[in-house]
């Protein structure tokens, strides 16, 4: 069965449940054929769980995302949710270990509203996982130098995210006047969680102007999904960031970058 499901999905991700195989019917085959198909992993709780399993989801290859839910407070009544002595609330300390684990996505089980009434108690926990859930990727550098005879842009991406990317990275730049589109792909899983990754575009002789940069994730062979850049800055309609090239004669030149 676990076989034929992943030779039929080819356009969605499958997630597979870390539930151990206790019982030896098969559950540690089934991991591990998912995870060298490219499944991503998932488990339905993330305090009551065996230590396998926060290992095996802590430690998963980074191209593959990791969904984390926990029913036993889905309702998010913050009139019966309990307090640890530090003043931590039982949940948020749930919603807290998803960052330890380096998870992508946090399930919720309930309605707007009870959400809302949860967050305006306790905003800590969704506000940090608003910042460091998943992956959070940006250029945060963009360098032009002199290169071949010609210009070349160097962007290095960062994550601020606590998970890799959930698949490979495509990196495009194209003209405004779309007479010339470059891409290429990072390696699987990069830029890491925390980390850099460096990619250069070799531009066509003589070019200067305003080129777009944007990104898609290849969540699946093939299967491509746009990626808003996680920046700070203005980012145009599609998602992507404008870049400005300048001339091989401009003044702000240091050591030909």
């Amino acid at each position: 069965m676990t076989e034929r499901q992943l030779e039929t999905w080819k356009k969605t991700p499958l997630a597979v449940n870390t539930q151990p195989d206790i019982s030896n019917i098969g559950n540690r085959t089934v991991i591990d054929m998912a995870v060298r198909a490219g499944a991503w992993l998932r488990s339905d709780s993330i305090i009551v769980e065996e230590p396998i399993q926060i290992e095996e989801l802590a430690n998963r290859p980074p191209w593959l995302a990791a969904i984390l839910e926990d029913g036993y407070l889905r309702q998010y009544d913050a009139q019966k949710i309990k307090l640890d002595a530090a003043g931590v609330n039982e949940l948020e300390n749930y919603m807290l270990h998803l960052l330890d684990v380096k998870a992508n996505h946090w399930g919720l089980w309930t309605e707007s509203d009870n959400l809302a009434h949860y967050y305006e108690r306790y905003p800590r926990g969704f506000d940090r996982l608003r910042l460091n859930l998943g992956c959070r990727s940006s250029p945060s550098w963009v360098w032009q130098r002199k290169r071949y005879g010609t210009s070349e842009l160097i962007v290095c991406v960062s994550n601020r995210g606590v998970a890799g990317v959930p698949g490979g990275l495509w990196l495009e730049i194209e003209s405004l006047d779309q007479r010339f589109k470059l891409r290429g792909a990072l390696d699987a899983g990069h830029p890491y969680g925390g980390g850099l990754r460096e990619a250069s575009f070799l531009l066509p002789q003589g070019f200067s102007g305003k080129v777009q940069l944007s990104a898609q994730l290849e969540i699946r062979p093939g299967v491509m999904k746009p990626v808003a850049w996680a920046c700070e800055q203005p980012l145009n309609p599609d998602g992507s960031i404008t870049v400005e090239v300048k001339t091989a004669e401009d003044r702000g030149w240091r050591k030909g970058v």
